[in-house]
């Protein structure tokens, strides 16, 4: 469920009904059914509900641009920006009759259409394009990452190690004890640093970027290192197109709190100075 939702009443009820009027709304207009064309509102009503955690909480100036939650969908999908700028424009106020407050508006809005555009595009897919819960294991979770062009290799117990096509390397771990991803981002310091020193990047990076948290760590041999982590359930399964943003956008906020080292206490700062 969309956080935003979390402190209304029967919020799965609210979100139902709220996708409803949005997609009568837009099959009513002439001008702009074709964006739900061959889509049914009860599986895109499911799809939003049960994908709705793969999104990333993001900087308050990306809300201010929704086309931003088209762009990286299919380009067999997409449809002009002046019918996406009208669909928005009727969530906008579809949301407004369900009596959301005006400060959730700018994220919710966003955050459903990001999923709105992955239940689109799987009407049109041809090759299945989410994991079912049984199928998700470090194996075929490496195996999704190589295929779609990502340099991944095998890690630790349950983790698969994304090196390139993002922007900072991390780490993805299943969890099957309770069917959750955790994707994991860790920048090690360089010799003879301290902990001290660790937290001071965290702090500046907590201060500049607050939605995206992150902690100083020593490990067993008090050697420290800079931590976030961001898990997510595959109980409903993962779709992977919401997979891959997800990972990219991770690793981006992951590496702008690593830039946040002015001293060049972590290895990656040193290594890529």
């Amino acid at each position: 469920m969309f956080p935003q939702l979390e402190s209304y009443k029967n919020p799965s009820l609210k979100l139902k009904t709220i996708l409803q009027a949005l997609y009568d709304q837009v099959k009513a207009n002439r001008n702009l059914a074709h964006f739900f064309l061959s889509v049914h509102s009860e599986a895109l009503i499911l799809d939003v509900q049960k994908f709705s955690h793969f999104v990333m909480v993001k900087p308050e100036q990306l809300y201010r641009e929704p086309l931003r939650a088209q762009k990286s969908s299919m380009p067999g999908i997409q449809v002009t920006s002046t019918v996406f700028e009208e669909i928005y424009k009727i969530l906008v106020q579809v949301l407004k009759d369900n009596e959301i407050a005006e400060e959730h508006i700018p994220s919710l809005s966003f955050d459903i259409l990001e999923i709105v555009e992955e239940s689109r595009a799987q009407f049109s897919d041809t090759i299945m394009m989410v994991l079912k819960m049984e199928d998700v294991t470090q194996e075929s979770m490496f195996q999704v990452f190589k295929r779609f062009k990502f340099d991944a290799q095998l890690g630790g117990k349950n983790e698969v190690n994304i090196e390139t096509g993002i922007d900072i390397p991390i780490t993805v771990k299943v969890r099957p004890k309770d069917k959750s991803i955790v994707l994991i981002g860790k920048a090690v310091s360089v010799d003879n640093s301290t902990i001290e020193e660790v937290e001071e990047i965290a702090k500046t990076a907590v201060e500049r970027y607050p939605i995206f948290p992150v902690q100083a760590v020593e490990d067993e041999d008090d050697w420290p290192f800079l931590f976030a982590e961001h898990h997510f359930s595959y109980e409903n399964g993962v779709p992977v197109r919401l997979l891959f943003r997800l990972v990219k956008s991770f690793a981006s906020s992951f590496q702008r709190s690593v830039k946040c080292d002015s001293k060049k206490v972590l290895a990656w700062n040193v290594e890529n100075r």
